[in-house]
């Protein structure tokens, strides 16, 4: 596996375990907290195992209804990142400023 593909991997590992940390620390169910950002459940499912990364749209719902700011996603993982996982932080941060302009 390539460095870049291994970042990607990883990048999308830690926003995994933070959408799991924030559904927990909420006493929510996967359920519930679908409806909470009016998703199917499957899309949580996905995004908390690691199969999908989300959308920039739904980690900005996320963000939204549990009243964090999008950089909670990437906060840690910026921390301790290398400068390769630096560039993907800030293109990732790109994309959603990006596509939320285009909102």
């Amino acid at each position: 596996m390539g460095n870049a593909k291994a970042n990607q991997l990883k990048t999308t590992r830690h926003i995994a375990r933070k959408i799991l940390q924030l559904r927990v620390t909420n006493n929510l169910t996967q359920e519930k907290f679908a409806e909470k950002i009016n998703v199917d459940i499957r899309t949580v499912s996905r995004a908390e195992s690691g199969c999908n990364r989300p959308s920039a749209e739904t980690l900005e719902m996320i963000a939204e209804a549990f009243n964090v700011p999008i950089s909670y996603f990437m906060i840690n993982l910026f921390m301790r990142s290398t400068k390769i996982r630096q560039k993907l932080f800030l293109k990732l941060m790109q994309n959603l400023m990006y596509q939320t302009l285009e909102n």
